[in-house]
């Protein structure tokens, strides 16, 4: 099976759980709205603590019991700044009493996301590359039937960093009117205990088996 692993970007290595230390870290909690497809004016919000993980997302989760959202299963929302279609899937995963109770799904950078798109099926597209930066021009996986302009988008953020990606995504978000809100968020975030920077979850890693 093919499994994500921790990703030092400083060291270039793979590096085992025992590797990472989690760090509090005080940061942002953004919350977005996606477009439900042939719905106007309709959108789910989702909440992230990382923006730029958003271009490799391929689905929303939200909990099967949750009436709210009941019909809105195997529905499609449209990724915003992307226009990549992604499917809305009920899982246990997604909690109704948290946030809006939908959750952005990015199966190639994140550990809870990557088992909830095993269960569903869904694509996992790498973003980010070896050194954390966004990875984008020639990567089939993120351009696979996007709209016409995506290459453009592509271009302009490719092999920015991640951090600085996550701002520029985030004020580009503003401007096309599809940030619901902004808070002051304090959360836990894995560094390796050797570079002391921030770890990634990999999914390209050449160590996976």
């Amino acid at each position: 099976d093919k499994r994500l692993v921790n990703w030092d970007p400083k060291l270039q290595t793979a590096i085992s759980d025992l590797e990472v230390q989690q760090r509090e870290v005080k940061g942002h909690l953004w919350h977005f709205r996606y477009p439900i497809e042939g719905q106007q004016g309709r959108f789910i919000v989702v909440a992230t603590t990382r923006p730029e993980t958003m271009l490799g997302d391929t689905g929303v989760a939200v909990h099967p019991e949750d009436e709210r959202y009941q019909k809105l299963v195997g529905k499609n929302v449209i990724l915003p700044l992307v226009g990549r279609k992604i499917q809305i899937v009920a899982d246990d995963y997604s909690d109704p009493e948290k946030g809006s109770g939908a959750v952005k799904i990015t199966p190639a950078h994140d550990f809870n996301d990557f088992e909830v798109g095993n269960r569903h099926g869904l694509r996992r597209i790498s973003v980010i590359d070896r050194e954390g930066c966004l990875d984008l021009v020639d990567n089939e996986d993120y351009l696979r039937d996007l709209p016409e302009g995506a290459s453009q988008f592509a271009e302009e953020f490719h092999k920015v960093d991640r951090f600085a990606a996550r701002k520029r995504i985030v004020e580009r978000l503003e401007s096309f009117g599809f940030v619901e809100r902004i808070e002051p968020h304090t959360h836990m975030v894995p560094h390796g205990d050797r570079s002391t920077g921030p770890a990634l979850a990999s999914s390209w890693s050449p160590y996976l088996t």
